[in-house]
């Protein structure tokens, strides 16, 4: 059994939403987490151009145990890809971490000095929620970050429900922190629509 689950589209690229001086950087796509329409789960359970097939999910599942592809489709995806909704059980369990659960897709390229994490990098995610899976908002979900390569820090995290350890009760909010974990925008859950975000990240100025 799945309880919850999040729909994700998502993509890296590099570019800038800020004004000059980057108003003439090109924006190719760094890293692409969009996925064809018709690709089997099982894609997914070994090496493959997408995703890693190791990283990070419950130890003893496969990700086409957790993996569906519902029939909504971002803006993002157009009518060549679909989105992937990502499930969540007490499976979930990676490696001894016990606290809490995790099911998270990690592009296949990126490694820690990779074109992932220098220059002006722009991510951009979709989600929309499934009603046949509620997320637990009286819990706290991390759905989409940037991890430092030494695991330290996130850069940046987009999260949802009652964050751990604040006394506060927008659990029905998504949130965007940054590295210090402040919030740098926050607004209410769509639960019947595509809510779209971008986060720019720019290494060079550090």
């Amino acid at each position: 059994m799945f309880p919850a689950a999040v729909l994700l589209s998502i993509l890296l690229r590099a570019s800038s939403t800020l004004a000059s001086p980057y108003a003439n950087i090109t924006c190719p796509i760094v890293f692409d987490g969009r996925i064809p329409l018709h690709t089997p789960p099982t894609y997914f359970d070994t090496n493959n151009t997408l995703f890693s097939p190791d990283n990070v999910k419950g130890n003893n599942l496969t990700w086409s145990q957790i993996l569906r592809f519902p029939c909504h489709a971002s803006r993002f995806d157009g009518t060549a890809f679909t989105a992937v909704e990502v499930t969540l059980s007490d499976q979930s369990i990676f490696q001894a971490q016990h606290g809490f659960r995790r099911a998270g897709l990690q592009f296949a390229r990126d490694t820690p000095a990779g074109e992932g994490a220098r220059g002006v990098k722009t991510l951009h995610w979709s989600v929309r929620q499934d009603p046949a899976r509620p997320l637990n908002l009286t819990h706290e979900y991390l759905n989409v970050w940037h991890e430092t390569a030494d695991y330290a820090h996130n850069q940046l995290q987009f999260q949802a429900g009652r964050l751990l350890g604040r006394n506060e009760t927008r659990g029905d909010w998504f949130r965007v922190l940054d590295r210090e974990g402040a919030e740098l925008f926050a607004v209410p859950i769509a639960w019947e629509q595509w809510q779209n975000f971008a986060a720019t990240l720019d290494y060079d100025r550090k």
